[in-house]
């Protein structure tokens, strides 16, 4: 009996009819919620999916057996259903370096050139002299040194930057990397950075692991850029943190509610940049997922195991 898969996803007809003429052993069809036929939705093998899976759906789904993923971080897609049942979760990890890397340099080069200050003074037809930084000879602590956090370190080094970082688990420092630490070393990466940039998997074990004594470790003229989930940080003690100047500043592209509501008041702060989520969109959005996706689902179709598996209790 043939597999079937479901693409969850808004594929473009040339990349749908590429992947159909390469897998003849299964059926691949499109559709969304409400126009997937609810017949075949039954025998459905597994589904590839932008957003989550509803716990609803997951239980019309009795012989779902894999769930592939767009984006890296996958806690989101673990729901109770989920996770009550034997269904593989893959995610697309490893493809977001390079644009995570570029917001993130993009967002500190910004901040030390005092571009929201020029900004401002434009709005209001000021003419001021601003003084601007330089980055090369400054401290970039990395907070989660994976595929994202290994570019950025990579691109900051070449810039003339100091680099420090914190990984989960032990590995090999990279020539790039001036100190790498295990999560412990975090209180000295912060009081010596004067960049933070949080790239950290948004799991349980991450949530709120900037609070107010991390935020007071900080020089006062340091600058923290969360990227990361957006429970990383405690946001109301961040709030009191940039109101009453512990830290010179912050860039957001995380949030714990998102869209951020109106009435936050980081909207209103000064020294903070605020951008929806965008750190890791892509011009090029699937040139680099299908790949992924057509090898798990060679890997699938043949009973091997799958490249990006997820351990549903970790998250990760």
């Amino acid at each position: 009996m043939p597999h079937n898969i479901w693409l969850r996803v808004n594929l473009p007809d040339e990349e749908f009819s590429a992947l159909e003429r390469g897998v003849a052993s299964c059926e691949l069809r499109r559709g969304d919620d409400a126009s997937i036929d609810p017949g075949w939705l039954r025998e459905v093998d597994g589904v590839f999916s932008e957003e989550t899976l509803p716990d609803e759906l997951v239980q019309r789904m009795p012989r779902l057996q894999w769930l592939h993923v767009t984006r890296g971080g996958v806690n989101a897609y673990l729901t109770p259903a989920v996770k009550a049942r034997p269904i593989q979760v893959t995610g697309s990890k490893g493809i977001h370096g390079t644009v995570f890397s570029e917001f993130a340099l993009a967002c500190i080069l910004m901040l030390a050139k005092k571009l929201p200050d020029c900004i401002a003074a434009q709005k209001q037809k000021s003419w001021q002299r601003i003084q601007p930084m330089e980055v090369a000879g400054q401290t970039l602590g990395v907070v989660g040194l994976g595929i994202a956090g290994m570019d950025l370190a990579s691109k900051a080094k070449a810039l003339g930057m100091r680099v420090i970082a914190t990984k989960r688990r032990p590995r090999e420092k990279p020539d790039f990397v001036d100190e790498l630490g295990l999560p412990e070393f975090l209180p000295q990466l912060l009081s010596e950075s004067d960049y933070v940039v949080l790239l950290l998997a948004s799991v349980p074990s991450t949530f709120n692991i900037i609070g107010a004594k991390e935020l007071r470790l900080m020089k006062k003229s340091a600058y923290i850029i969360n990227l990361s989930g957006g429970r990383a940080i405690d946001e109301s003690l961040l709030v009191r943190a940039l109101k009453e100047n512990w830290i010179a500043g912050a860039a957001l592209d995380a949030f714990a509610k998102q869209p951020l509501p109106e009435d936050s008041e980081l909207w209103a702060l000064p020294n903070v940049i605020i951008s929806p989520r965008i750190a890791g969109i892509t011009s090029q959005k699937w040139p680099p997922l299908l790949p992924i996706f057509r090898e798990n689902l060679r890997r699938f179709l043949a009973g091997e195991p799958l490249v990006n598996a997820v351990d549903k209790e970790l998250g990760y």
